[in-house]
C-alpha cells in the first residue's frame, strides 16, 4: 500500500465556492428585493448608508465562503494504508475517516463542466452502510489517474481477500492457479442508445409536466414588473374571443414546455451506455455533465419493465432496476438501466444479464368477477370531484363529466393487464396504473408479503396481495389486486421458507 498523501485538485476550491454560493443566492435575492429597489450610490441619497451596509455584508459573506472553500481544500487529504482509504478533512475540527477497500461497494464518477475543462472527475465512494442518500465519501475533484489508482487498490484488496478465503476453505492450490494473477477484467458493452432512440425518448418524455410547472413559477415572479392590467385594459376592446386567446396561449406555453423538456432529456441522456464488468454494471450518460453510476449486481433486488401507452403502441419500453441502498443518483431507489428500448431487445438483454430469471412465464390473469372492482374503484373518488367542479364552474365544468367514462375504460384496461406468475424462486407481477409495469423479483429478495381484503371483496372471494422488497432508502412494493382468494393463499404457501414449488398458470 502507498502512504503517499494526495490532495484534491485546486479546482475543488472553485467548485465548493460556487456550490456554497448557489445555496444562498436565491434567499439573498429575495431578501434584497423584499424591500424594493431602495438602493443608491449617490452620497446625498437617503439610501446611501443602507446601500454601503448591504454591499459590505455581501462582500463579507462572499469572502467568508471563499476562505472556507480554500481551508477545506487545504485540509482535505487522502492516502492508502493497511488496505484502507484514509481521509482527513475538516474546517475547524480535523476529522478522520478510514474506509476498508473490501467494504467499498461502488465508485461513481461524475464530470461537470469544470471537471471536463481540466480532465478531472468527481468520485463518490459508496459502501453497504450508506444512509440518508449520501455517499460514504466524496472526492470533489481528482485526476483520472488518481481515480484509477483508487479503483486498482480496491480490486487488489478484494482479489487478495477472495484468494485468502479460497485457501481457508481448503481448496487445492492447483485449482486457483488458473485465477488471474493480474487485474484482468471481463468488460463488455451491454447497450448503447442510438441517436434515433434518444430523440424518441426525448419527445415522449413525461418531463413536460415538471418543465411546465417550472416555467409557470418563473413567469409568476414577473407579476410586479409587467403591467398586466394595463395591457389587458387596452386590448379589451380589441379581443372579443377571450376563451380562444387563452387556449392559444396555453397551447403555446405547452409547446415551449415540450421543447424545453426534449432538450433537457436529450442533454441528460446523451451517450447513454450500459457496460458490464465482472459482477458490476456501469451506466454512463450526459452531454454537458457526464456521469458514471456503478451498480453491484448483488444489490439488485428487482426489475421493472415500464411501458407507457404511447411507447407501448410502438413496442418500446423502459427497464428500471430496484437497487438496495443508494444508487449514486442522490439516493434514488430506482435506477433506469434502459431508458428506451424495443421490448423484445430489452428482454434479450435481461436474459443475458440475469440468466437465472424467466422472462416468458404464462400469467394468472384477474378473474372476470373482479372486473367491476377495477371499473368502479376510480369512480369512488373521481365522482365527487367532478360534481364539485361542474357545480362551481358551471357550465364549462360540465366537460369534466367526460372523465367518468375515461375512468371506466381505464379500469377495464387495468383488469386486462393484471396478472402474475410464480416459478420456483421467481415472482412476476404485471399491473397497470396508466403505464403497464412488469415487476420481476426472486423469493430471496422479498422482505414481506401482506394480504388485504375489504368487506365487498370478501363477498366475491377476492383479495389483494402486496409484496415488499429492499430498494433505495425506503423500500419498494408491487401489488396483485383483486385476485381469487384461494389462489393468493397459494402465493403465501409458496413464500414459506420450506416451499420450493411453482404455480402453473393453467392450474
Amino acid at each position: 500500500m502507498s502512504k503517499e498523501v494526495n490532495h484534491l485538485h485546486p479546482i475543488a476550491m472553485i467548485i465548493s465556492f460556487f456550490a456554497s454560493l448557489k445555496s444562498i443566492i436565491i434567499p439573498g435575492i429575495v431578501i434584497l428585493l423584499g424591500r424594493g429597489f431602495h438602493y443608491s450610490l449617490y452620497p446625498d441619497s437617503q439610501y446611501f448608508i443602507n446601500t454601503l451596509i448591504t454591499f459590505a455584508i455581501i462582500f463579507f459573506v462572499i469572502f467568508f465562503i471563499l476562505m472556507t472553500a480554500i481551508i477545506k481544500w487545504k485540509r482535505f487529504v487522502y492516502w492508502f494504508e493497511d488496505e484502507e482509504l484514509r481521509i482527513e478533512y475538516g474546517l475547524f475540527v480535523k476529522k478522520k475517516r478510514y474506509i476498508p477497500f473490501e467494504r467499498i461497494q461502488s465508485l461513481n464518477y461524475k464530470e461537470g463542466i469544470y471537471h471536463r475543462l481540466f480532465k478531472l472527475v468527481k468520485v463518490s465512494i459508496e459502501t453497504a452502510a450508506d444512509s440518508g442518500g449520501k455517499s460514504e465519501a466524496d472526492l470533489i475533484a481528482i485526476t483520472r489517474a488518481q481515480a484509477e489508482a483508487i479503483e486498482q487498490e480496491m480490486k487488489k484488496t478484494k482479489l487478495r481477500m477472495s484468494q485468502q478465503s479460497t485457501q481457508e476453505q481448503g481448496i487445492d492450490q492447483k485449482a486457483i492457479v488458473s485465477e488471474p494473477t493480474e487485474l484482468e477484467t471481463n468488460h463488455s458493452i451491454i447497450h448503447h442508445m442510438s441517436t434515433k432512440d434518444l430523440l424518441i425518448l426525448a419527445t415522449t418524455s413525461s418531463g413536460i409536466g415538471v418543465v411546465f410547472s417550472g416555467l409557470a413559477a418563473i413567469t409568476s415572479q414577473f407579476d410586479d414588473w409587467i403591467p398586466y392590467e394595463r395591457i389587458y385594459g387596452e386590448l379589451q376592446s380589441f379581443i372579443r374571443f377571450g376563451v380562444f386567446m387563452i387556449v392559444i396561449a396555453v397551447l403555446i406555453f405547452l409547446l415551449v414546455s415540450w421543447v424545453v423538456s426534449v432538450v433537457i432529456t436529450f442533454v441528460n441522456h446523451y451517450g447513454f451506455t450500459v457496460e458490464k464488468e465482472e459482477d458490476k454494471l456501469f451506466i454512463s450518460k450526459g452531454l454537458l455533465e457526464k456521469k458514471r453510476i456503478t451498480i453491484p449486481m448483488k444489490r439488485i433486488q428487482g426489475i421493472r419493465i415500464v411501458e407507457n401507452p404511447l411507447r407501448q403502441l410502438f413496442g418500446y419500453a423502459t427497464v428500471v432496476i430496484e437497487s438496495a441502498g443508494s444508487s449514486g443518483e442522490k439516493g434514488e431507489q430506482k435506477i433506469v438501466m434502459l431508458p428506451l428500448v424495443k421490448k423484445r431487445q430489452g428482454v434479450v438483454i435481461l436474459e443475458k444479464l440475469f440468466p437465472e430469471e424467466q422472462w416468458h412465464l404464462p400469467l394468472h390473469h384477474a378473474p372476470k368477477r373482479a372486473l367491476l372492482r377495477y371499473m368502479f374503484r376510480h369512480l369512488y373518488w373521481l365522482t365527487p370531484i367532478v360534481a364539485v367542479v361542474s357545480y362551481i364552474t358551471f357550465p364549462y365544468g360540465l366537460w369534466s363529466i367526460l372523465l367518468l367514462p375515461l375512468a371506466l375504460l381505464l379500469g377495464i384496461w387495468q383488469h386486462r393487464s393484471a396478472g402474475y406468475a410464480i416459478s420456483n424462486q421467481q415472482l412476476t407481477i404485471v399491473y397497470r396504473g396508466v403505464s403497464k409495469i412488469t415487476f420481476v423479483t426472486s423469493k430471496k429478495r422479498l422482505q414481506a408479503i401482506s394480504l388485504s381484503q375489504s368487506y365487498f371483496a370478501k363477498r366475491r372471494d377476492l383479495a389483494t396481495i402486496t409484496v415488499h422488497i429492499m430498494s433505495g432508502l425506503s423500500g419498494s412494493m408491487a401489488t396483485i389486486k383483486h385476485f381469487d382468494q384461494v389462489t393468493l393463499e397459494k402465493v403465501f404457501e409458496w413464500y414459506r421458507p420450506k416451499s420450493h414449488g411453482s404455480i402453473d398458470a393453467k392450474e
